[in-house]
């Protein structure tokens, strides 16, 4: 439950920053500087989004290489 209530909060994020480089380009039409700080603040949403998201992706697969390697070990070990 907590998990995709995390994934939904990300996901949130991520549009909210993306959202805010749209707002951010429209604002430099009209006044640059808070255009300038509009983007700024919104790729750095962007960026700590995915700064997470690869440490998640990380752990993951070496999540993934640790059960590789008990697997192999299992199926050695019952096969001889």
């Amino acid at each position: 439950m907590l998990k995709n209530l995390l994934g939904v909060i990300e996901a949130g994020v991520v549009f909210g920053g993306l959202a805010g480089l749209v707002t951010g380009m429209y604002l430099l039409a009209t006044g640059p500087l808070p255009g300038v700080i509009v983007m700024l603040a919104s790729m750095a949403l962007l960026v700590s989004s995915v700064a997470r998201l690869s440490k998640a992706q990380e752990v993951r697969s070496e999540i993934d290489a640790g059960c590789d390697r008990s697997c192999r070990s299992r199926v050695r070990s019952s096969g001889t």
